[in-house]
């Protein structure tokens, strides 16, 4: 079984941030969620302007995650995924 992708968006505190985990099927669905997310803000997010990169060299021990960040081309990062995409 594949284990579960997990997003979380960017914001001033991990546990802000870890209230709002959402699971992502994939790129595409990270970029569908992110279309919705940034909609009301003008930004027009296509797929090939997410980025999803590895994050740091080690796993974040206070949460158990191999942190990517997932970045916006031309806004800067949105967020950050427990695994690649």
């Amino acid at each position: 079984m594949k284990d579960r992708i997990l997003f979380r968006p960017q914001r001033g505190g991990l546990a802000e941030a870890m209230a709002e985990i959402r699971e992502i099927a994939d790129h595409a669905d990270l970029v569908a969620h992110l279309q919705t997310v940034f909609a009301p803000m003008w930004i027009n997010v296509r797929d090939d302007m997410v980025r999803v990169t590895k994050y740091g060299d080690r796993v974040d021990t206070r949460i158990g995650w191999d942190t990517h960040i997932v970045t916006i081309e031309g806004w800067g990062v949105a967020g950050f995924t427990n695994a690649p995409l």
